[in-house]
């Protein structure tokens, strides 16, 4: 009643001091307040009205308050069905029992080499059992795992380990050679290889092909576990609150990656408000988890929400399209968060010619767009192969620790909208002063979230720009995107803050012109770069995937050069700029990926030959002809 009795005298707070409400109103909206009617204002500031909360279950909205660890959450809800399988592994199935007990194995080891409480273990690894064991074992006896991504630059995997005094690394033993020259450089005293099927009994007739360890501070997974056989089972650290679990990284993309760090109650908070979000996540039920850990969606949303809900984690480390989509129909999953180019494997008709999909339940897209084009041909697909799911998006951000908005199966949601906020978390819309913005209006996306980030580690200057701080006191992430929010709640994100070209001294944003392309039927994808030219500035570059059906029609140069300019024509049309109307454009069979998965729009923005030059001052002289007549 303490969370409700501080929400209601903030809320009350905030329609006081509005500048945007008359007296009249505000004096109705306080009654409202008063009586218990609190979320059926109509004020037009989102961060008021919060119509997201008519969603929600109330009375377990109030109770979303943590007090456990991660570890001390899933032995809590877990401890009386230790028989039940909890992860799922190339034919390995661990139970909630094993599991515990491979916790309690790995955190015996830990103590055996050292490692204590606030020690920061980094970890180098997919997703397979032993990263779970790690990760709960670390969290076991208050130590911190520092994950990273294999792809890392080596000169910032030095010094990311460097700044938080990391001296022991478990590492995937496929990912070791590509990092041990780094290693070597670093402040690592101990390196910890897992064999990648090493849960798995396939182990045994694995290829013999394997990596060679021979210096003192190597050792194999199985020799760390059995060097701490004779340790006491380290007593469980007790929760502490805003005390850091993990460590993940930014892209990179703008600078030198940073180090987010996560707290307990980042994952805790994230994983409670499903309770309240009226989306069921049924006991046994199977999670994939295809995104890496090293994002938090992969090890919050798809290990601990799996494990705190009683499912069936299913690990597979590979991060491959074709193999995403037969995991999903041999295994019968029902859960899964991917990104979209995972999902489109399900319109390779070699991929999915004669095969049955009968279990997937709820299907999440997130950290790539969805067009609905594509989503209406992914689910067109599901419904032949005899499945009726949707494909609904959501959003996240790891310094906001992973979920902002989730979609629930009782509520029909915008199409293109990532749904709502979760529970607990607020989100709005604000200009560049940070003043709020109504409904429909485009502007930066802000969120109040309790399963944020705590800081960027050893990072003040960029976490003060992180953050802002509102009159009430109120901490916002400023997530560097741009979007806008419907009246019932759903948030729409447009794209990022930092994707623009400069056309003309203009500030053109990129995502403006992708997004009506992206939405024509003969056009499965299109990205918007700034293509160098020779007077050291940049053109719009508009580089396009057409659907398959249409390629062989748009061989004909003719029948292309045709369908270009009334992609011109449709933009100018819309936008009545000829600034947003691209002259080259580029015809692509697929688009290159990082090894992060993300697209390396990097490389994109680099290409300067293989396109096809489409005049577009037509447009101008048609739009006189149409004046003077």
């Amino acid at each position: 009643m303490n969370n409700k009795i501080k929400e209601l005298e903030l809320l009350k707070r905030q329609v006081i001091n509005s500048k945007h409400i008359n007296e009249e109103k505000k004096k109705e909206i306080l009654k409202d307040i008063n009586i218990g009617k609190t979320f059926d204002f109509n004020t037009g500031y989102p961060t008021i009205d919060r119509p997201w909360q008519n969603h929600y279950n109330m009375d377990k909205f109030y109770d979303i308050n943590n007090n456990m660890t991660i570890y001390q959450d899933i032995i809590y809800n877990n401890k009386n069905y230790l028989n039940q399988q909890a992860l799922e592994f190339f034919f390995a199935n661990i139970s909630y029992q094993k599991l515990f007990n491979n916790i309690d194995k790995a955190a015996k080891s830990f103590v055996e080499y050292g490692i204590k409480k606030k020690d920061y273990v980094t970890i180098c690894c997919a997703g397979i059992p032993e990263l779970v064991y790690s990760v709960y074992a670390l969290a076991k006896i208050g130590a911190v795992a520092n994950l990273m991504a294999p792809y890392f630059e080596h000169d910032q995997m030095i010094d990311r380990i460097a700044e938080c005094n990391s001296d022991t690394l478990i590492v995937m033993d496929t990912f070791y050679p590509q990092i041990k020259s780094a290693i070597d450089k670093s402040s690592i005293k101990k390196v910890i290889v897992i064999p990648t099927l090493n849960s798995s009994p396939l182990r045994f007739i694995t290829s013999k092909d394997k990596i060679k360890i021979n210096y003192a501070n190597e050792l194999w997974w199985n020799q760390f576990i059995k060097d701490g056989k004779y340790q006491a089972i380290p007593k469980t650290f007790e929760y502490e609150k805003d005390y850091p679990l993990c460590m993940v990284y930014s892209s990179g993309t703008t600078g030198a990656s940073k180090a987010i760090v996560l707290s307990h109650d980042s994952f805790q908070n994230s994983v409670l408000s499903y309770n309240a979000n009226k989306f069921d996540l049924n006991r046994g039920e199977k999670m994939y988890q295809i995104i890496p850990p090293w994002y938090s969606t992969g090890l919050n949303t798809s290990i601990h929400l799996g494990l705190h809900s009683g499912l069936i984690v299913f690990q597979d480390p590979r991060f491959e399209r074709d193999v995403f989509v037969n995991n999903i129909i041999k295994h019968k999953i029902d859960y899964t968060v991917a990104p979209t180019s995972m999902y489109e494997g399900f319109l390779d008709e070699k991929l999915i010619k004669g095969k049955k999909l009968t279990h997937l339940g709820n299907p999440f897209e997130g950290g790539e767009p969805l067009s609905r084009e594509v989503k209406e041909k992914i689910e067109a697909n599901w419904k032949k192969m005899g499945c009726n799911s949707k494909l609904t998006a959501g959003y996240g951000q790891c310094e906001c620790g992973a979920t902002v908005t989730s979609p629930s199966q009782y509520v029909e949601h915008h199409i293109g909208s990532v749904a709502l906020p979760i529970p607990g978390v607020i989100v709005s819309i604000f200009d560049d002063d940070f003043n709020e913005l109504k409904y429909g209006q485009r502007g930066n996306i802000l969120v109040n979230t309790p399963c944020g980030m705590l800081e960027y580690f050893n990072n003040k200057e960029a976490t003060d720009q992180y953050f802002h701080y509102d009159e009430y006191g109120r901490k916002w992430n400023c997530t560097g995107d741009i979007g806008y929010m419907a009246s019932n709640g759903d948030l729409f994100v447009e794209g990022r803050k930092e994707d623009y070209t400069i056309v003309n001294d203009k500030k053109i944003y990129n995502f403006d012109i992708e997004t009506p392309i992206r939405s024509l039927t003969d056009v499965t994808d299109c990205d918007c770069i700034g293509k160098p030219n020779e007077n050291g500035s940049k053109d719009l570059g508009l580089h396009i995937i057409f659907a398959k059906e249409f390629e062989d029609k748009y061989k004909d140069y003719e029948q292309l050069a045709n369908r270009l300019s009334e992609f011109q024509e449709i933009l100018y049309k819309q936008y009545n700029n000829i600034d947003m109307v691209p002259m080259y454009f580029k015809i692509r069979n697929n688009f290159p990926y990082k090894p992060s998965g993300k697209r390396d729009t990097e490389f994109l923005s680099k290409e300067t030959e293989g396109f096809i030059y489409i005049d577009k001052s037509n447009l101008l002289e048609n739009k006189e002809k149409v004046k003077r007549k």
